[in-house]
């Protein structure tokens, strides 16, 4: 992958829209069955970039960012990544940003990522920096890390405290409880270095949830230390998932 081309599947030929010599780049049509059943984005980009109101433009972005949304929601598909690619790389979306400032391109950056593998791995890199960018700036984007990354921390100190109160067990009945949190704070590292909403941070996030659950029904159920720091996991989930702009 480098800063200017991506990569495509093998067999999958010249991309629909691509421009040949001598002429134009066009926009990739979708197939029928994938059409958005709202106004096609790329009138709402021209709509947009015509605006003469900057509350007009915003209100436009905010349309093409939930379009955008709604096309990542249903799916990978070559069509749907070659539109993305097309609407990116032909700089049509430069300074289109929402009224809650979260710009066109970071939003069809993201889409493409949640396309999911391998559509996901042709985002160039001066795209994927926009997008950091904007969720470095989104609200929430710096305390919500470090909140999720509080709270587990504080279950786990909490747990061995409560274990060092009643006496520490044997080194057997202590092994699954320390691999359970180890396991726990890498899951929780994942999800906090991936790119919101990506396919990684689902990953890390989902893995921290079902550590996190194991260990609440070892210490409800089984009668193992380890609830206090299920629980705390699970909240570090939700501090992470839970909408930053």
């Amino acid at each position: 992958m480098s800063g200017t081309t991506h990569t495509r599947p093998p067999g999958s030929g010249t991309r629909q829209g691509e421009p040949t010599e001598g002429e134009g780049a066009e926009l990739p049509s979708l197939a029928p069955w994938e059409a958005p059943v709202e106004a096609p984005i790329q009138e709402l980009v021209e709509e947009a970039r015509g605006a003469t109101t900057d509350a007009e433009r915003a209100a436009l972005a905010a349309e093409i960012n939930r379009q955008l949304d709604a096309l990542a929601a249903r799916g990978g598909s070559r069509e749907v990544a070659d539109l993305l690619h097309h609407l990116l790389e032909s700089g049509q979306l430069a300074g289109l940003v929402d009224t809650e400032g979260r710009s066109c391109r970071a939003s069809a950056t993201e889409a493409l990522m949640r396309l999911g593998f391998p559509f996901a791995l042709e985002v160039r890199p001066e795209d994927l920096d926009h997008l950091r960018g904007q969720d470095a700036d989104a609200p929430g984007s710096r305390w919500a890390p470090l909140a999720a990354g509080g709270t587990l921390g504080a279950g786990i100190v909490a747990q061995w405290v409560l274990l060092l109160e009643r006496g520490l067990p044997g080194s057997g009945d202590l092994q699954p409880l320390v691999l359970l949190m180890g396991l726990s704070l890498m899951a929780l590292l994942t999800g906090v270095l991936a790119p919101e909403r990506s396919t990684s941070q689902r990953a890390g996030l989902l893995v921290l949830a079902i550590l996190s659950v194991i260990q609440v029904f070892l210490g409800v159920f089984w009668g193992y230390d380890g609830a206090i720091s299920g629980l705390a996991g699970l909240l570090a989930c939700l501090l992470i998932w839970l909408p930053r702009r």
